[in-house]
């Protein structure tokens, strides 16, 4: 102790001073005036740019209370900021009015509060103050040099892109208000543009333009942005049309008429009606002056001049009296000066004073007309140089208004159907008169030929028995074709075709008497010279007999075909044997019916006149031939061929077998049964009777 005489007198002093500290640092640490209550460092706040001014922009959350005899207190650093401190309070509020562009106001605000606590000799706090200014769509899109003027032609193609400098800006922020889409506004020539793209200002031309009937007009257009609600600007688009040479020259009149002056002297105006030709240029803007030629060259523009630039016709020469007898047609043509691809036509009719009498254009009037016509088609008009009058027509041959009709303007038409089989050629004189004066002129129709009828055959199958002999003629197969000067050409088709040939005139014969035994089927075509040509097909089958191919035979038993042979020989006898007792039952069924094939036939044994046959092929052989018809048998062979659908060679006949049934019948006549696909009935329904090009002497035998 003794050697630290004054610790005993500072250590109490220093413990009040400690105690003073830690008293000092507690209230200062409890302190929290000032500082703002969610512990940052500043303040931010967002703002509408359409805020109104005056209002709260909100409030500064500091601790401490800024009220009168409160414990801080609140102002601005920046005096003439566009916010400011309400006194007393933490409310900040506008002062000036926001504008996110910049324009009208400020875009942001920055400024600092400084917060002072009362009754300590602390300096002031400074708290940042950040008000972030909001975009709202206060702004209009506003169009670049509008309003627009458009100079297109008339001739432009639509889909054509017209215009693209149509383009509006809007100023707000950039985003969904400053987007702009564009479009045309309804109204009455808004149909004659669109644009491409509603975000992009091209316009397109979607309508064709036409100076003549349209020369200028407006388009009211449209800007927006894609607000809520949206912001619009409406401009307008002048179109001015421009004239382009897209219209041919018109005369004022499509036909003219004139009567050939009297005297005809050469010089002399003639006089048009029912007006002067004229023409003018369609092109309003460009009225391009037109010049005046005759269109054709013959000899009737001989006696005409034709003046270039007035269009006045003169005669050419003199007249005489056999000169012009008919009215002529003059074609005329005019054409524009600078465009020689524009040009229009008329006509101009001449004629000769009518009071010298009726005359026809033509001595003989040749006319055609196909048989295939239907009544009441006009064939021709016997014309005259009294075109459109009434006049009064006579026939020289009565006969021939019954298959045609006159009326009073020279029309020919038919009043029945042709038929070129029946007549393929009419010639007759006409008369007309007007009652005073009266003319006569010849008619020459010829019926053109039309391929009507398909070829046929005789049978609608043909068979044959045959030994195997080379170059065998097996028969005749006969076809016919109703229509007249119809030549046919026959061809053979199949599988076996190969083995025989066919001449023109029908004859069958073997080609290849070696390599095949049985039955073989093929078929015969006949095709006829009509346009287009018309084909018709018969089945034929060709027995091999037994004393035919022995080589094939021979073979045959050697490779021990004879028990097969046998057998299929037994297989046809039965055959035969049922065919041949259905035969006979339908004869007798036949005979008992009055009017029957049968009956027919027999009554045709006691009548030696033929029976004639209304079929345009296989008719009476005796009248006028209108088709090409083949072959019949010849007639050395008439007692050797037991079937009528055979028509077989002459030697050696078929080995028939021991069998009443194996002789087949068929009835003597050209009228078949109804077996034969009633081929009777059908060449019934059918007009003409042709003969046949070569004498055909078909027998039959029982």
């Amino acid at each position: 102790m003794a050697r630290y005489p004054f610790a005993s007198i500072y250590k109490p002093m220093v413990w009040l001073l400690l105690l003073y500290l830690h008293k000092s640092i507690a209230k200062a640490l409890t302190d929290n005036r000032c500082f703002l209550e969610n512990g940052a460092s500043s303040e931010n706040f967002f703002v509408a740019e359409d805020f109104p001014v005056g209002a709260i922009v909100g409030q500064v959350r500091v601790h401490g209370d800024p009220r009168p005899g409160g414990s801080i207190a609140l102002r601005l650093k920046e005096q003439d900021g566009p916010v400011a401190i309400a006194a007393g309070t933490k409310n900040l509020t506008l002062r000036r009015s926001l504008d996110k562009e910049g324009v009208s106001g400020p875009s942001s605000v920055f400024v600092h509060i400084i917060c002072e606590r009362l009754g300590t000799p602390d300096p002031g706090f400074v708290i940042p103050v950040n008000v972030r200014v909001t975009d709202v769509n206060d702004n209009a899109p506003v169009f670049i040099n509008a309003p627009y003027v458009l100079n297109i032609s008339e001739v432009t193609v639509v889909g054509t892109r017209v215009l693209q400098g149509v383009h509006a800006i809007d100023n707000d922020q950039q985003g969904v208000f400053s987007s702009v889409k564009y479009a045309v506004l309804p109204g009455p020539h808004s149909d004659y543009f669109e644009f491409e793209n509603e975000l992009e200002g091209t316009l397109v031309l979607k309508k064709p333009l036409d100076y003549e009937s349209l020369k200028s007009f407006d388009v009211h257009i449209r800007a927006q942005d894609h607000g809520e609600p949206p912001k619009k600007t409406d401009t307008v688009l002048t179109v001015h049309v421009i004239d382009a040479d897209d219209q041919n020259p018109k005369f004022l009149d499509d036909r003219y008429t004139s009567i050939i002056p009297e005297p005809p002297k050469k010089g002399s105006i003639l006089l048009i009606k029912p007006r002067e030709i004229d023409s003018v240029d369609q092109d309003l803007g460009i009225n391009s002056p037109v010049y005046y030629t005759f269109n054709e060259v013959g000899p009737e523009y001989t006696f005409f001049r034709l003046n270039r630039l007035t269009a006045k016709i003169s005669l050419a020469k003199d007249l005489t009296e056999h000169d012009l007898p008919h009215p002529v047609t003059l074609v005329i043509r005019a054409t524009q000066q600078d465009n020689p691809d524009r040009y229009a036509l008329a006509t101009l009719t001449v004629s000769r004073d009518l009071a010298k009498g009726i005359r026809f254009l033509h001595s003989t009037f040749y006319i055609k007309a196909s048989e295939s016509l239907p009544p009441g088609t006009l064939i021709g008009t016997l014309s005259n140089n009294r075109p459109g009058e009434q006049l009064r027509y006579f026939v020289s041959e009565q006969n021939v208004l019954k298959t045609f009709s006159l009326n009073t303007k020279g029309e020919l038409s038919l009043r029945k159907k042709l038929d070129y089989e029946e007549r393929s050629e009419y010639y007759f004189k006409v008369f007309a008169t007007d009652g005073v004066t009266n003319d006569s002129s010849v008619v020459n129709i010829t019926v053109e030929d039309v391929n009507e009828w398909e070829p046929r055959f005789r049978y609608p199958n043909y068979e044959f028995f045959i030994a195997g002999h080379p170059e065998e003629l097996l028969g005749r197969i006969e076809a016919a074709d109703g229509d007249k000067n119809d030549r046919l050409t026959l061809s053979l088709s199949g599988a076996n075709a190969s083995l025989f040939t066919i001449s023109q005139n029908g004859e069958l014969r073997l080609r290849y008497p070696k390599g095949f035994q049985g039955v073989a089927n093929f078929a015969v075509i006949a095709t006829d010279s009509g346009i287009p040509p018309k084909t018709a097909t018969v089945p034929v089958s060709v027995h091999y007999s037994d004393t035919g191919d022995q080589s094939g035979i021979v073979s045959s038993r050697k490779n021990g075909g004879g028990p097969l042979l046998l057998a299929g020989l037994g297989a046809i006898l039965l055959i035969l044997v049922f065919v041949v007792i259905l035969l006979v039952a339908y004869i007798c069924k036949v005979k008992r019916k009055p009017g029957s094939a049968a009956s027919t036939l027999q009554s045709a044994k006691h009548d030696k006149s033929p029976k004639k046959i209304p079929n345009p092929m296989f008719g009476d052989r005796t009248r006028s031939p209108t088709a090409t018809a083949i072959g019949g048998i010849p007639s050395e062979l008439k007692s050797k061929i037991p079937s009528p659908k055979v028509h077989p060679a002459p030697q050696p006949p078929p080995v028939w077998p021991s069998s009443d049934g194996s002789t087949r019948v068929k009835k003597l006549s050209w009228v078949d049964d109804k077996t034969d696909t009633e081929s009777t009935e059908n060449l019934n329904n059918t007009d003409g009777t042709p003969k046949l090009l070569s004498n055909t002497n078909l027998t039959v035998y029982f």
